[in-house]
């Protein structure tokens, strides 16, 4: 694998314009060793250098001392570990486990409630609740300040005009309920036809 850091060579140049060229030779070999083995001590620089160390007294305030050790600061600041293909890959994969696993708590804390709301409407919920943010690292509920569930759900029902409608009604035609019942199917379970004298259709009651 080749070793490489990134050269600005116009702030090189401006920041060595100083310099004379032996100069800016030694500093650059210093640069290259730290870039490859790291912090150097007084005697490394020596033996860098060998017989043109009288160029450290020129060069040596492009350097920290930290400890008996010379380091580089902008050197330091550049030299960030690039990712392999295979760690980027690693990374990605971690990420949508989590993403999944969040998905299906949402799921499992949401199922409680079927007993009081339509599974239409609390698919439609989830679906909206666990929608990624753009980065693809956050479901939407989780950039709420606070999210309760039972609260947001109450919300969401008063909200729901199929849900209201399917409430508030106590007296349904077939075609009516036949509507309602595509997003709501357990909403036979709620309302007993009822046939009266003289009529042709069955209507349906609200069962209180």
């Amino acid at each position: 694998m080749k070793k490489s850091f990134p050269f600005e060579f116009e702030k090189y140049l401006a920041g060595t314009a100083y310099l004379s060229h032996k100069e800016k030779g030694c500093y650059v070999d210093l640069l290259c060793y730290e870039a490859d083995k790291g912090h150097m001590t007084l005697q490394n620089i020596k033996d860098i250098l060998n017989g043109d160390f009288d160029c450290w007294q020129r060069i040596s305030n492009k350097f920290t001392e930290e400890n008996g050790l010379f380091y580089n600061k902008k050197l330091e600041s550049v030299k960030k570990h690039k990712k392999t293909v295979e760690e980027i890959v690693k990374d990605k994969l971690k990420v949508e486990q989590e993403l999944k696993d969040k998905r299906q708590k949402f799921y499992e804390d949401c199922k409680p409630y079927l007993v009081k709301y339509p599974k239409v409407m609390l698919r439609e919920f989830y679906n909206y609740w666990t929608e990624m943010n753009k980065s693809g690292t956050k479901l939407k509920f989780e950039l709420q300040q606070t999210f309760e569930i039972s609260k947001r759900l109450a919300t969401w029902a008063r909200q729901d005009k199929e849900f209201n409608k399917s409430e508030s009604c106590v007296t349904l035609t077939y075609n009516e309920i036949l509507k309602l019942a595509e997003k709501e199917p357990d909403i036979w379970k709620k309302y007993k036809a009822i046939k009266r004298d003289g009529e042709r259709k069955a209507t349906f009651e609200l069962i209180k």
